[in-house]
């Protein structure tokens, strides 16, 4: 693996030093990523958000985005979402990603029992986890491009009923 260090980063941002790593291909031959890798986020991102250095710091999106992460959606996204300033765990563990393909409402989220109380009890309710913010935008977008994101407001009782809203039906 061979490692080429390019700037490019913001005028005045001298402590962003983006590295773009190549990796062979199928046929043996060295292709960079699309975007340059950044192992420390710029002076300028915001601390006490979660940073994935898989994805370039000038593509997150801010609260008025309306197709961001870290939204729940109550009817299916009409285009992929785009990374936005999540919080960090204030005491410094590891974020995870739940990223909801079929529940109550759908979306990528950082918090597991929100993930867990919008899929259980929802008919075909899924939700996956993921290790970085990347992943989970990929994960989420490729299953929205393939029509699998769902909204489902069938929920199963523990009697097996059938349960919408205030309605039941058995």
């Amino acid at each position: 693996m061979s490692v080429s260090v390019q700037d490019t980063s913001p005028a005045g941002d001298a402590k962003a030093s983006p590295a773009e790593v190549t990796s062979p291909d199928s046929h043996g031959m060295s292709s960079p990523p699309p975007y340059p890798v950044v192992s420390t986020p710029p002076s300028w991102f915001p601390p006490q958000c979660v940073y994935d250095p898989l994805i370039p710091a000038h593509d997150y999106v801010d609260d008025q985005y309306p197709l961001r992460s870290g939204v729940l959606f109550s009817s299916v996204p009409c285009g992929p979402l785009k990374p936005a300033y999540l919080p960090a765990p204030p005491d410094g563990s590891k974020t995870f990603f739940y990223c909801i393909t079929v529940g109550v409402k759908v979306g990528i989220v950082t918090d597991a029992s929100l993930a867990t109380e919008f899929t259980n009890g929802v008919l075909g309710g899924f939700k996956k986890k993921r290790h970085s913010h990347s992943a989970a935008l990929q994960y989420f977008n490729e299953d929205l491009a393939a029509g699998k994101v769902n909204i489902d407001k069938w929920r199963k009782s523990r009697r097996d009923r059938l349960v919408c809203g205030t309605c039941v039906i058995v």
